[in-house]
């Protein structure tokens, strides 16, 4: 029967039973009475039953082991008498203890007393009810007695042999434990010395009893020194001691204490040796209590190891090479033991394409083989644990090594003794071929400072001072804002420039041989309305296909001050140089007009469409920058009671008192133009009158002549302000060119 999970606190036994039989035989039923319908009640049945109550008890096995199963075996009877309505057995198991289930039909179990309490109805004469009950006894239960008293009555019964309704049974409970010893050893095969080894033991209780005061002996041999590293116990023991050595026998004791049945304790014992050993393991086991096998109780394991030396192998190399360049490999080969390694070689290949130079190595000698220098052997010697040698390998790269090759160098070690760890006695190095050229750019600019509206040149060098000769070489230049691109060409006057905006101007040169220079002028036309004292900055950068290590000079930039200078000049309709006579006269009712332009641009006032045919005036060469704060004032000829404004241009004010009109703009642009108009009227006035504002009185008074003189001006520095300034002269009643 397997083990059921205990219900009491002190480990109390579950039980199990049934009954062999029905505790209740089946009566027959008793005639209905005739006018009532329930059955018909006898003076017999008023009577006290006479009837001898029996029970007895019996117990199997016993001695019972602790951790089996006890069953009790209980008879009641009626040896005498009529038969017994209801009987009634109560049976009073030992403290703490649960019956297995189920209970037979009509018993239950009372687990404040722990006593089983049965039912059985309609006992007949001469009839005997078995019940069975089982207890299942704790593996841990000490070695004692265990009492068992059962109890049978009955009410309304007359038990003439009172002496037979009670029954004692007492059993004997045993302990014994089927203590069993294996053992583990690993590796299986011999070891390489100092990689270590372990031999785990397992403790088997097999039941069926607790096994406690387990002790466990072990007991290691070797004719060479060995080490015992550590032992590890799974649950927790006590173990002495857990490490020792270097030794040739070591005793080692564990006290595992309680072992239930079913479960098992493990110890592990691990142990190592420097050299060539070999481990004898002899472990026994046992406890306090009775062992019915004393076969499985000893168990015998070995760990053998063999000569080993962990060689190591590195190596390092260059990431990249150029062409004719040099390159050191360097090879570190340790012994990590714990072996002596015995003759000792390295074995070196270098790559395609590199010819041997040197090999220096800190023990033993190297030779080059074929190819010539490309095979290199270094026999070492024996190297000691823990020694290391360096082996140095110098290489040149061929001139016309092709960039981008990747170069491999592997380097392997071996020796006579043999190695637990190969994985690390291969190294290989993997270079580039890579190529660099230093590239650096400069830039000057011209000219410094420049004016508003004028063009900008920058001139910008480019060179490679090697080694290798830089590829596809691009110039990324960023134009200063407020510029505009024009052109881009190099020293032949080719075009490899290209503007591609916002502000980014590119430049192809190709490829540039170590050494060599290129040179490329770009020009940029500076805006117009760039404020005076504004600085211009702009900057370039130099990249390449090819790798370049300094970056540091890859990027040049310059910074141009800007001012600004703008050629206004005037005119006036039809009007030549100086004091001309303007070919216009006035209407009958001596209304005249001036018609003033401002010129921020290339020409002269005899080109201008409103100039009268045959006159000629001002020239100017305008700009190149945008004018500001323009302001033109023109003096009016006669005087305010003379002549009278009657119209005069929005940008401008008449003063009456002064007699003059003031125009203004914020801006003329270079390339632009600005006009005002003055409308006036000729008033009449007496021939005695002297006014002493008329500009002339010709003896010839049909005649009457009129100078106006404008006059403009600007923040903007003017280069020519002798053009700034015009005379207008006009003739009043002039009958000859009427």
């Amino acid at each position: 029967m397997s083990p059921r999970r205990l219900l009491a606190a002190q480990g109390a036994l579950l039980l199990a039973g049934g009954l062999a039989a029905s505790l209740a035989p089946d009566p027959a039923r008793a005639a209905p009475h005739p006018t009532t319908g329930s059955p018909a009640r006898t003076a017999a049945q008023a009577l006290p039953v006479v009837a001898d109550l029996y029970v007895n008890k019996a117990d199997f096995p016993d001695p019972v082991l602790a951790g089996r199963v006890l069953t009790y075996t209980i008879e009641v009877g009626n040896r005498a008498g009529g038969a017994v309505p209801t009987v009634t057995l109560v049976d009073q198991l030992p403290t703490d203890f649960v019956p297995l289930t189920p209970l037979p039909s009509g018993c239950v179990f009372d687990q404040t007393t722990f006593k089983v309490t049965c039912t059985i109805t309609n006992l007949q004469p001469d009839q005997v009810v078995p019940i069975a009950l089982q207890l299942e006894i704790p593996s841990s239960l000490p070695p004692g007695i265990l009492t068992n008293k059962a109890t049978v009555s009955a009410n309304n019964v007359v038990d003439p042999v009172a002496g037979n309704n009670t029954a004692t049974q007492t059993t004997t409970v045993e302990r014994s434990a089927d203590l069993a010893v294996t053992k583990v050893c690993k590796p299986d095969k011999p070891a390489p010395a100092g990689t270590g080894g372990f031999c785990t033991i397992y403790v088997d209780n097999l039941g069926p009893s607790d096994a406690v005061g387990v002790m466990l002996h072990d007991t290691l041999s070797s004719a060479t020194p060995f080490q015992v590293v550590s032992v590890g116990t799974q649950p927790v023991a006590r173990c002495a001691p857990t490490s020792t050595g270097p030794v040739t026998d070591a005793e080692i004791q564990c006290n595992l204490g309680t072992i239930p049945p079913g479960r098992r304790a493990a110890v592990r014992v691990a142990v190592n040796a420097p050299d060539v050993s070999q481990i004898n393991d002899v472990v026994r086991v046992d406890g306090n209590g009775t062992d019915p096998n004393l076969d499985n109780n000893e168990a015998i394991g070995r760990v053998e190891f063999v000569g080993s030396a962990d060689l190591s192998l590195d190596k390092t190399g260059p990431e990249t090479a150029l062409g004719s360049s040099e390159l050191t490999y360097e090879i570190t080969v340790t012994n990590n033991g714990p072996s002596t390694a015995h003759d000792v070689v390295v074995r070196d290949t270098l790559p395609a394409g590199v010819s041997f130079v040197s090999v220096t190595p800190s023990k033993g000698s190297c030779t080059n083989g074929q190819p010539p220098g490309r095979d290199l052997v270094c026999g070492l010697g024996n190297l000691a644990n823990g020694e290391s040698v360096l082996i140095k390998v110098v290489g040149r790269l061929d001139a016309d090594a092709v960039t981008g090759t990747i170069l491999f160098n592997e380097a392997v070690v071996s020796s006579a003794t043999a190695d637990p760890d190969n994985d690390d006695v291969l190294k290989s190095v993997k270079t580039t071929v890579t190529a660099d050229a230093d590239l650096s750019v400069t830039k000057d600019d011209d000219p410094d400072p420049v004016l508003a509206g004028d063009q900008l040149v920058y001139t910008i060098t480019a060179s490679n001072a090697g080694p290798s000769t830089a590829q596809q070489v691009k110039l990324e230049d960023t134009l200063p804002p407020d510029t505009e691109f024009v052109s881009g060409v190099d020293a032949e006057d080719n075009s490899v420039c290209v503007f591609q905006g916002p502000d980014q101007v590119v430049c192809q040169l190709g490829d540039l041989a170590s050494g060599a220079s290129k040179t490329v002028t770009i020009t940029v036309a500076v805006d117009p309305s760039v404020e005076d004292g504004t600085t211009l900055t702009n900057e370039v950068t130099v990249s390449s296909t090819t790798p370049d290590s300094n970056t540091d000079n890859n990027t040049a930039s310059t910074d141009t001050d800007v001012e600004t200078s703008a050629d206004l000049w005037i005119e006036a309709a039809g009007l030549a140089p100086g004091e001309q006579v303007a070919r216009v006269k006035p209407d009958e009712h001596q209304q005249i007009a001036f018609l003033v332009t401002v010129h921020n641009d290339k020409g002269c006032a005899g080109d201008s469409p409103t100039a009268v045919p045959d006159t000629r005036g001002n020239c100017g060469e305008g700009g190149p920058s945008d004018a500001q704060n323009v302001t033109v004032v023109d003096r009016l000829p006669l005087s305010p009671d003379r002549l009278e404004v009657q119209y005069v241009s929005r940008d401008c004010d008449y003063d009456e008192q002064r007699h003059v009109v003031t125009c203004h703009v914020d801006t003329i642009a270079a390339g632009s133009t600005a006009q005002f108009v003055i409308k006036a009227k000729v008033l009449d006035a007496d021939d005695d009158d002297d006014d002493a504002r008329t500009e002339g009185k010709k003896k010839d008074k049909d005649k009457e002549r009129l100078v106006n003189i404008a006059t403009v001006s600007s923040s903007t520095p003017d280069p020519d302000p002798a053009n700034n300034t015009v005379v207008t002269v006009l003739f009043l009643n002039d009958k000859d060119r009427a």
